[in-house]
């Protein structure tokens, strides 16, 4: 699902942008917005307010870009972060357009505002560009100034100003490419003809009525979750619910993450997905890495529900390597199916932040 805060919606549609009323239809539903906002017409997209100034804590790949920069420029801001799954799935879009239209006068500028305390790290997300290969203008939003004043409130989303600077199209979530490449060449005043951008390969979505029904994004903090008291304590695994994250042995909790604290520390979850991932770190900044062994019903997991960052041990053990703090993929199925997942950090000091999943 996408992440979203639906706690202080702001509507454009007194400047036009009519789609932000479909958008908070899909708040009220829970539903992807990808499959809930209706088709737009390209060639009468509504005409918003001027985007504003960016009042960013720092750039990366440009220096600081102004009104001036961009005037005579469409650009696509893409609100993002580098932990969000459903962020790192647009990137491969995002970069196809910068590729491919930077020539006819587009600009990209990732916006990143942080979900979590590291994502403010301009170190990590320095790391974190570099591995992910975004190479456009990316503006540091630390303390989420750009994000209130666009009154955005998805990851990702992407907001499309023309050449005089005014908003003309929105979409919260992930879909709609090739819509949006369709307004980016309106825009540019791209001939029909002229080719168009390469295309990532997008993965076949699940129907809405399974994707709707697998377990939904779960924070494991004190703020958001339910899964630890704050502060140090010692939990019995007891019998397991789907969709309810349950700890063995010592944690400490904290508004954004728990923290294993004894040997045998485990964290253990049944779920329906076919995708599940978690945000992790290894603790202190600069720390040791944490390996974590995981396991799927008990047993290492099978080839066929291996990840990119799978790895296995001699005897046949599955882990994953917490070496930074990331968003980590646990398990990716052949397909949804109900399944109970169990992680036990290998030393303590493990940070465990949210799951995420997919269909």
């Amino acid at each position: 699902m996408t992440r979203f805060d639906a706690r202080s919606l702001m509507s454009w549609a007194a400047a036009g942008l009519v789609v932000l009323a479909v958008a908070a239809v899909w708040i009220a539903a829970q539903a992807d917005p990808s499959e809930t906002i209706a088709a737009v017409d390209v060639n009468k997209l509504p005409v918003g307010q001027p985007a504003p100034e960016l009042h960013a804590k720092g750039w990366l790949n440009s220096p600081p870009l102004t009104g001036k920069d961009l005037a005579g420029k469409v650009v696509v801001y893409d609100f993002w972060t580098y932990s969000c799954v459903n962020c790192v799935r647009t990137l491969p879009f995002v970069r196809a357009w910068w590729d491919r239209y930077q020539k006819d006068g587009l600009v990209v500028i990732g916006v990143h505002s942080p979900e979590f305390d590291f994502e403010k790290d301009h170190g990590n997300v320095q790391q974190a560009v570099a591995r992910l290969g975004v190479t456009w203008p990316v503006a540091l939003d630390d303390d989420m100034a750009i994000w209130g004043d666009f009154n955005n409130r998805y990851w990702p989303a992407k907001w499309i100003t023309d050449r005089q600077g005014h908003i003309r199209y929105f979409h919260p979530g992930e879909g709609n490419y090739a819509e949006t490449e369709n307004v980016i060449r309106t825009l540019l005043g791209v001939s029909p003809s002229a080719a168009r951008a390469d295309d990532p390969k997008e993965p076949k979505q699940a129907p809405a009525e399974v994707s709707q029904t697998i377990t939904q994004e779960t924070y494991l903090g004190t703020e958001r979750g339910s899964v630890a008291q704050a502060g140090e304590h010692t939990y019995t695994l007891g019998p397991l619910e789907l969709h309810q994250p349950a700890l063995a042995g010592t944690w400490d909790a904290e508004p954004e993450l728990i923290r294993s604290v004894s040997p045998g520390a485990s964290l253990s979850l049944e779920y329906l997905a076919r995708e599940i991932n978690l945000v992790m770190a290894p603790g202190a900044p600069g720390g040791a890495p944490v390996d974590v062994t995981v396991e799927l019903d008990g047993k290492p997991l099978p080839p066929p529900y291996r990840t990119a960052d799978t790895r296995v041990d001699p005897d046949g053990t599955t882990s994953v390597r917490v070496s930074a703090s990331d968003l980590y993929r646990l398990v990716l199925g052949p397909r949804v199916e109900q399944h109970t997942v169990r992680l036990t950090p290998r030393t303590p000091g493990l940070e465990a932040f949210a799951y995420t999943f997919g269909a």
